[in-house]
């Protein structure tokens, strides 16, 4: 990625071949209106049914999405992650299904890229110090028995939006003399699938001991945090001194 100028570059074709030689099933459009809004109207349709997983891919959004009302902002075509992670389930995802795809979104970026300040803003935002980089948008489809899950997942890669002062990227994060090269954004694709495809293989459990631990260090790495969570129950609660805050309520 850093033989070529910056501008040349869509992280949405990069991606695409990627996952094309991964054998994904994969929409690529370089401008869409929302991809989880294309993974939606094409959840169950006829040629994806036998398709556990389904990757979504853009360049641009016109009308990007996040939690609620809010909007997901891009700095420049083909410099973000814009994608949709559809999974076909044969039961309906528990709450603690979105701690766990944070989770796995985190551990996927931390591992590729471990010198970087990581750290979680519950419930959707994955930060490099007081800078957003990362977030997540899940919705869930059904149709009689089946289930689809579709992780909305946008990364800030090699740029972020100029008005947005808490935006960051991870190219603008890196330390001088370490280039963003392309076998680590590869990697880091290989790992995101490995845990994603993990965390929503475990869409009923309960979250276990350690992960309850690595997302109360990670969510209390966050600089911007004015109280520390003091616990992190099974069921996704969390425990601020005596108050209980349901993390899907957030």
């Amino acid at each position: 990625m850093q033989d070529n100028p910056l501008s040349d570059i869509r992280l949405g074709q990069v991606t695409k071949k990627w996952a094309e030689n991964n054998h994904l099933y994969t929409h690529y459009s370089a401008s869409v209106e929302s991809t989880n809004d294309l993974a939606k109207s094409l959840a169950f349709d006829e040629k994806l049914l036998e398709e556990p997983l389904c990757l979504f891919l853009a360049d641009h959004q016109t009308a990007g999405r996040g939690r609620g009302k809010n909007t997901w902002v891009t700095a420049n075509p083909g410099s973000a992650l814009l994608s949709s992670w559809s999974y076909l389930l044969g039961a309906k995802p528990q709450p603690t299904t979105s701690c766990l795809v944070g989770l796995a979104v985190y551990r996927a970026l931390s591992t590729t890229w471990p010198f970087l300040p990581w750290n979680i803003k519950a419930p959707n935002d994955i930060y490099i110090g007081k800078k957003k980089v990362a977030g997540i948008l899940m919705e869930s489809i059904l149709q009689g028995d089946e289930v689809r899950i579709i992780v909305g997942l946008g990364v800030n890669v090699l740029s972020s939006p100029a008005d947005l002062a808490i935006a960051g990227s991870i190219l603008e994060a890196l330390p001088a003399g370490v280039p963003l090269l392309g076998q680590d954004w590869t990697a880091c694709l290989d790992r995101l699938m490995f845990e994603m495809t993990d965390a929503i293989s475990h869409c009923e459990d309960s979250l276990s001991p350690s992960d309850q631990h690595s997302l109360l260090m990670a969510l209390n790495a966050h600089p911007l945090l004015k109280s520390k969570y003091t616990g992190l129950e099974a069921n996704g609660t969390l425990l601020v001194g005596n108050e209980k805050i349901n993390w899907w309520e957030l």
